[in-house]
């Protein structure tokens, strides 16, 4: 994040974050398990495009980097707000640009900066009612961190009193969302209150200095899944949220 989005960042939080933290009457806790400097991985769980980065930018005193969805770059004046507050794309479709756009990530880190991704992707916004609250997890997270040997931190966005918006026609979405998951249409949700829980920073040291399989980034990104639906649901916080047990990602189970 350059000198101009961290103002503009800024800006935004201090002046519109207070309106919408009392509109959605925002709460948290575990904001102190983020890094006061460095870089560093945050990973969350995602229902809502808009309300999910809000919550957490609302909830960790750092500028933080939120990786969005490519396609959204492409809507008329969102390019350039997600530009302007930082954001970076990520292509949803894998393959080459997908890499490179996760490289990019890697850069970020490796500058000190704190990076968001929602490895959901997109399936879970556009079909909030067919999946489970957190569906799994896609991997590429899990090669950031290891490559940029970043904490990864675990985040939940607890979003309650769910309501549902009108359902976007299929006709009205393909020009921006031109993706297999959007052609029945969007149907978003918006929360009435949210809960965002910040877990205690996962160290995967374990992991480094040696060839890691596909086998075990799977079970990184299970595991980190895993962690995250434990803090949504408000379980094990002694060992994910408080530290007060130890617990370590490379040899405990889950």
């Amino acid at each position: 994040m350059n000198v101009y989005q961290a103002l503009v960042y800024e800006t935004a939080r201090l002046t519109v974050g207070p309106a919408v933290s009392a509109l959605l009457r925002v709460r948290g806790e575990g904001a102190e398990n983020v890094p006061a400097e460095g870089g560093a991985l945050i990973v969350s769980n995602h229902r809502n495009p808009v309300i999910d980065p809000i919550s957490i930018a609302l909830n960790v005193e750092r500028p933080v980097n939120f990786v969005a969805a490519s396609f959204a770059f492409s809507l008329p004046g969102m390019g350039q707000m997600f530009r302007a507050l930082g954001a970076r794309p990520m292509d949803v479709s894998g393959g080459e640009k997908a890499r490179r756009n996760l490289q990019d990530v890697v850069g970020l880190i490796d500058q000190g900066d704190l990076v968001c991704i929602f490895p959901e992707g997109v399936h879970t916004i556009a079909h909030p009612h067919s999946v489970s609250k957190i569906r799994n997890f896609r991997t590429g997270f899990a090669r950031v961190a290891l490559e940029a040997r970043a904490p990864l931190i675990p985040v939940a966005v607890i979003g309650r009193q769910e309501r549902n918006l009108p359902t976007i026609p299929p006709w009205a979405v393909k020009p921006f969302f031109n993706h297999p998951e959007f052609q029945r249409g969007v149907q978003w949700t918006y929360y009435k209150r949210v809960y965002v829980r910040v877990g205690r920073p996962l160290d995967l040291s374990g992991y480094y200095d040696r060839e890691i399989s596909r086998a075990e980034i799977s079970q990184i990104s299970g595991k980190v899944r895993r962690i995250i639906v434990k803090l949504y649901n408000g379980e094990d916080l002694d060992r994910f949220l408080t530290g007060k047990l130890p617990f370590d990602i490379a040899y405990d189970r889950v």
